[in-house]
């Protein structure tokens, strides 16, 4: 539980001035003319009863002084706050980016580096600079826009003094009586150590249920009972996992804009649809827009009513009143409890209504902030053991504790409001408002710029595809033949497969997504990282901007992630892209490529990316926590890992990781009821031995599994030698437990161990057929992938050498490798060295092979039969190239 009011021993008071010292490096700054000073909650701050860091405090010469082992705060006693009077310096002057503060100086003055706003609806890439959009509103509501804990200045400010005090149960009273207060941060560049401060104070960012980090799908049309089934039927069809099910708006019965009870037209039995969905272990949520308030046709109007002592055969509305304890948990409690009861789990709150509904006063004071806080914590209040979730909008500080985000109406569906995202959710992580979810959608006549949404969707913080009902409305007026639903499976061959990649990877990775949703309960740290958290020295680190130029972010603690967000060129179909890599040893998971960033962080890679392609980057000898993910899997991401697949990578001698486990589900977590899953290894020029960690001594959940099978997957490796699970030997095959098979198109060796207990230790040793010549493998993975992508484009109007003649062919035998590879290292492993070795020279024979062919570009227009026309053979030596970078 938190506590508002802090420990005696850490507050100096000082006739009309009291300072509170919350830690080493977060000093609360407070000015009262009465001297009566404000210990109440706010909704950014909640918990100031911290253990009392060390301090000193001295008074010469009429200056108190309150020294830290970090801080020093000078003020002159008795008079009001100015920047003579009140100054904060570092205790040790150095290297550190913060040199001094004084009063008066403040984040607008300073290289803060943002935070956000309440969401996209309207605008395009908006500013998030607070003084530039001060009094901006859309839907008649300010934009909540909150300064980052973060600058590169090194200190920066919560100024709490408009917020409202809060009561003991967390509703609004009365506005601070502090006419200052003020919470200093002087952290230097330590950005992370800021962002775990302020949660000590602002609260924890809570766990999610698990099934909200899968993939999400909602439309906006009049989906009844049947059609639900025939949308969930079609992800599996097509082969596209699902975990959460929205219904949009027109769920309800329609009245009015807004409503709480089912359209029995389309649900006749509303528990039969949310039951076969939670057959199917999705989760399903439903959207509302509370300011209609509750009207008499609504099914719980009459106990409401009753209960608010109102007449229940009245046909009077009931009033939306946030403000209302009474209003509220009538609402909650008795109207949407009985459809919570029916099977819906949680809410999508749709509030665009404005910024002063519901008695609030607007500002700090909002329905945004009230609603979501109201709706997070309802299953806390009620005493259910189960996690709250909602989809709202951000309505301030504090708004961290009552995620997931929801962005609004994005403006509109082009490359620049898609280049905008991207930095736009790695800035809220300056505030801790880490989870993010927009509307994944793209336009039906532009099928690119659908696939990069999906992309950056899927390396998101919550991947949500929206379809906005844009079969309708202003599009089916102005542009008929091009509207139609939007669907990842609704486009031409070439693009179906690619956005299935990105949904299977999204799902994959749920282990480590999940594992970086903990570290952010644990640690304030948000899984979406801009690149100066790890990097704050460089100035590189800081160049993601609104237009979509670097848009790079760690995706949790060991992957870089730069989504496309630009357009391919016209002639070589690649996207040019200029990817940040940081000093130090880089792997790309495209091409397998170790990468060197160089020490002084000037290094750059500019290249260009097929479709296909989501640049991303790990630390070496990391390893990648995931999930096997069959075809069309329904409901897996609140499921249990039966599976876990480790993704090793080169670089290092040795590594570790740890993987988390809950139940998905309740507040357990809060308990100690989870598993940390442990994972190291240690590594020679010719073998490697890893360590699975069994339970111990943790006190495993009830639904943990108490058998697994794991999967590892050496890259950048070469077959096996020998090689043992628990002391039990391992055979060469392509199935089944205990055996170990090779990806000859990926250059990675995979490990199968059946089915073992989760109570003991995992032992397995490894030697390969001989030393791994890290700089031989270094690339060639992207090689054998590019060299099929050139040759399937030439394939297409059977243009490829050789296919037609007994001469040429280099490009084939270039890509057809791989898979002869994943043959050879089972059954003659010298064939396998000697195609491995020659790789190189035979893929740079396909690109002399393909650039010989190179047409005159008067051949533009035209591709005769057995021709070649310019753009086509473009793209296969840029893919040839690409890979070459």
């Amino acid at each position: 539980p938190y506590n508002p009011v802090a420990d005696p021993s850490a507050i100096v008071t000082s006739g009309k001035a009291r300072f509170t010292v919350l830690t080493p490096q977060l000093i609360r700054i407070e000015y009262n003319d009465k001297a009566s000073f404000e210990n109440r909650a706010t909704f950014a701050v909640v918990n100031r009863n911290l253990a009392v860091p060390h301090f000193t405090q001295t008074t010469t010469n009429n200056v108190l002084e309150i020294k830290t082992d970090s801080l020093t705060l000078s003020y002159q006693v008795g008079s009001a706050f100015s920047a003579s009077t009140l100054s904060i310096s570092p205790v040790k002057s150095g290297n550190d980016a913060f040199k001094k503060w004084a009063y008066g100086m403040t984040n607008s003055g300073s290289r803060n580096l943002l935070g956000t706003i309440k969401s996209l609806d309207e605008i395009g890439a908006e500013t998030l600079n607070c003084t530039e959009n001060a009094g901006k509103m859309v839907h008649e509501e300010l934009f909540h826009c909150e300064w980052g804990l973060v600058s590169r200045d090194g200190w920066a400010l919560i100024d709490d003094a408009d917020n409202w005090g809060l009561d003991s149960d967390f509703w609004w009273q009365s506005l601070n009586t502090d006419s200052v207060d003020l919470y200093f941060f002087g952290h230097g560049l330590n950005f992370k150590h800021a962002l775990k401060d302020y949660q000590m104070i602002g609260g924890k960012v809570p766990m999610v249920p698990r099934h909200a980090m899968g993939i999400w799908w909602s439309i906006w049309l009049n989906v009844n009972n049947f059609d639900v089934v025939e949308i969930v039927e079609n992800y599996e069809r097509f082969g596209f996992p699902l975990d959460t099910y929205i219904l949009d708006m027109d769920w309800h019965s329609k009245q009015g804009w807004g409503g709480y009870s089912f359209d029995r037209r389309l649900f006749p039995e509303p528990a039969d649809t949310l039951g076969w969905l939670h057959s199917k272990d999705l989760y399903v949520g439903a959207n509302l827009h509370d300011n209609d308030g509750v009207r008499s046709t609504e099914d719980k109007y009459k106990e409401m009513a009753k209960a608010l002592g109102m007449n229940p055969n009245s046909t009077e509305t009931i009033h939306f009143k946030v403000v209302s304890k009474d209003y509220m948990h009538a609402l909650e409690d008795i109207v949407m409890d009985y459809d919570e009861t029916m099977g819906m789990d949680f809410w999508w709150i749709d509030w665009q209504q404005g910024g002063k509904q519901g008695g609030c006063a607007g500002g700090k004071q909002n329905p945004t902030i009230g609603l979501n806080q109201v709706r997070v914590t309802d299953h806390l209040r009620r005493g259910e053991n189960k996690r709250g979730l909602v989809l709202a909008r951000w309505g301030g500080m504090g708004n961290h504790r009552y995620q997931v985000g929801f962005s609004g109406d994005v403006a509109g569906l082009t490359w620049a409001n898609l280049a905008y995202q991207p930095y736009y959710t790695l800035t809220a992580s300056n505030v801790l408002y880490g989870l993010w979810s927009h509307d994944i959608v793209g336009p039906s006549d532009d099928h690119e710029l659908h696939t990069r949404w999906i992309q950056w969707g899927a390396m998101s913080p919550v991947f949500r595809t929206h379809d906005r009902g844009m079969s309708a409305g202003g599009c089916m007026n102005n542009d008929p033949p091009n509207c139609g639903i939007v669907a990842p499976w609704k486009v031409p061959y070439k693009y179906i497969d690619i956005n299935r990649e990105a949904y299977m990877l999204r799902e994959s990775l749920l282990p480590y997504i999940y594992t970086g949703v903990r570290e952010a309960f644990d640690s304030g740290v948000s899984l979406i990282r801009p690149m100066y958290y790890e990097f704050p020295q460089f100035d590189k680190a800081y160049l993601a901007d609104a237009s979509g130029n670097y848009a790079q972010y760690f995706l949790f603690d060991d992957i870089i992630v730069a989504p496309v967000v630009t357009p391919s060129n016209k002639t070589t179909s690649l996207a040019q892209k200029s990817v940040w890599i940081p000093p130090g040893q880089w792997f790309d998971l495209n091409t397998h490529t170790m990468r060197t960033g160089a020490s002084d962080g000037s290094t750059v890679l500019t290249k260009g990316y097929d479709l296909s392609e989501i640049p991303m980057f790990t630390k070496a000898g990391s390893i990648i926590r995931a999930r096997n993910v069959p075809h069309g899997s329904i409901g897996l991401a609140s499921r249990q890992y039966t599976n876990l697949v480790f993704y090793v990578n080169p670089g290092t001698n040795k590594g570790f990781c740890e993987l988390y486990e809950d139940d998905g589900i309740t507040r357990d977590y809060l308990d100690n009821k989870h598993v940390f899953t442990k994972l190291s290894y240690t590594r020679t020029s010719d073998s490697m031995t890893f360590t699975i960690s069994g339970v111990g001594s943790q006190s495993p959940y009830p639904s943990f599994p108490k058998t697994r099978e794991y999967e590892l997957r050496i890259v950048n490796f070469l077959p096996l030698k020998s090689g043992s699970i628990n002391g039990v030997a391992i055979t060469g095959g392509t199935s089944g437990g205990n055996t170990w098979s090779y990806e000859g198109d990926r250059l990675t060796t995979v490990i199968r161990t059946g089915m073992l207990s989760t109570s003991n230790n995992v032992t397995i040793k490894v030697t390969a057929i001989g030393p791994v010549d890290d700089a031989l493998m270094s690339g060639l993975t992207g090689k054998l992938i590019h060299a099929n992508l050139a040759k399937k484009n030439l394939d297409e109007t059977r243009v490829t050498p050789g296919a037609h003649t007994v001469s040429g062919g280099r490009i084939s035998d270039a890509a057809s490798a791989g898979r002869l590879m994943g043959y050879q290292a089972l059954k003659d492993t010298n064939a396998f060295m000697t195609t491995l070795k020659g790789y190189n020279a035979m893929y740079t024979s396909a690109v002399d092979e393909i650039n010989s062919l190179k047409p005159s570009k008067a051949d533009y227009e035209t591709e005769a039969l057995f021709g070649i026309n310019y753009n086509r053979w473009a793209y296969s030596m840029a893919l040839l190239e690409s890979a070459m970078k």
